[in-house]
């Protein structure tokens, strides 16, 4: 008989936490590590540091390596510091968007054991480098709860003129971002929609200039450590511009306005390319805006014609996501299944991760070496 896996999550802000919160539930013993990123562990609420269902662990990440061996498996949505090193625990990976393809499915992904993704589209991607396995999200289990609406509706509803249409903006964070284009133009539609801002987590944790521009008024604030599902439970239309949380909306059949930028200097680089889905199939994802000007009308048809474009967008999400509401009893499966052994890479994917292993640990001796000649050492 196989004991059951002792089981870390790791991340470093609380939108990876309300990600695998489900899952870490459903997994008797899991504990959320937090990597400490300089000041970062201060953006956790207390309700997730005190969370009773959830212990956390604060982890400095140059002590990430003596955690190999803690457990049996660890489960990252994305590298953590010097997981090259881990020979002993099992690296269990799982998908935390569609956005940014040069990213999502680059050559790091070697280094998981195996990996949980959505569906079908990026089990494709990522089955050259790593065992994959489509089971879903488990964080959407919840979306068919009546009970999860009715709380969200509760949470939120007092915050809404119920004669009014609801908006809810949700703008991706860096260089592809649409703030300082459009939220002026959002901020307006106030007027006319209850209005609601979530910024991208990393803006709030890294970008304290654009998070300065966000001020007080009509439109409702939330941050990183609120639900995005609850948002979207309680809005009509979702506007984004380049986020991952475009496909949140088209899991949860949320009409989509997509705001243009200017893409001349970014695409091709190491967040988007011609591949990625927000570019390559921008027209199926939603209504597009090229203009601030534009934004009030393209909403006002998006909300008229949104039965109409989810029909477009059907066979699109049926490729992205495996409708499921039991990822998580999936997803449980699929670690236990690792723990027995039952996932094994291919020579291939064997080589790609010695090579990627070797580039990191190169890379890293690299910079100390280049931190100790600007020190004079």
């Amino acid at each position: 008989m196989v004991n059951a896996p002792r089981i870390g999550f790791i991340g470093w802000n609380p939108f990876q936490f309300l990600h695998i919160k489900r899952l870490a539930q459903a997994l008797e013993g899991a504990c959320f590590i937090i990597e400490k990123r300089k000041e970062f562990i201060s953006d956790f609420s207390s309700e997730i540091l005190e969370c009773e269902d959830i212990p956390i662990m604060i982890w400095d990440r140059a002590k990430m390596p003596s955690l190999d061996g803690v457990f049996d498996i660890i489960v990252c949505q994305t590298p953590f510091f010097r997981i090259e090193e881990f020979e002993k625990t099992k690296i269990a990976m799982i998908q935390y968007g569609y956005a940014k393809e040069p990213h999502n499915y680059g050559a790091w992904r070697s280094l998981a054991d195996v990996c949980m993704t959505y569906g079908p589209y990026a089990t494709q991607k990522i089955s050259s480098f790593a065992p994959s396995v489509s089971v879903g999200n488990p964080r959407y289990d919840i979306w068919a709860s009546e009970e999860f609406h009715s709380i969200a509706k509760k949470t939120h509803g007092s915050n809404l003129d119920p004669s009014k249409k609801t908006v809810l903006y949700l703008p991706t964070w860096g260089d592809l971002s649409s703030v300082d284009q459009y939220l002026d133009s959002v901020y307006s539609l106030a007027e006319e929609y209850n209005v609601i801002l979530k910024m991208h987590h990393n803006t709030e944790l890294l970008e304290s200039d654009r998070k300065k521009r966000v001020t007080d008024g009509e439109v409702i604030h939330y941050g990183a450590n609120d639900d995005l599902l609850a948002l979207l439970s309680v809005c009509d239309l979702v506007i984004s511009d380049y986020s991952g949380a475009i496909f949140d909306a088209i899991y949860c059949k949320k009409p989509v306005v997509l705001l243009n930028t200017n893409l001349d200097e970014q695409l091709g680089g190491k967040k988007i390319d011609e591949y990625s889905l927000e570019y390559s199939r921008r027209d199926e994802l939603g209504y597009v805006v090229k203009s601030p000007e534009e934004l009030f009308l393209v909403i006002s048809v998006a909300l008229t014609e949104s039965n109409l474009h989810s029909k477009t967008s059907k066979n699109l999400r049926e490729e992205l996501f495996l409708d499921t509401t039991n990822a998580t009893e999936i997803a449980v499966n699929v670690l236990n299944g690792l723990h027995k052994n039952e996932y094994i890479p291919s020579q291939s994917q064997a080589y790609i991760r010695s090579e990627i292993k070797e580039l990191l640990r190169t890379k890293r001796q690299l910079a100390i070496a280049n931190k100790k000649l600007k020190e004079g050492k």
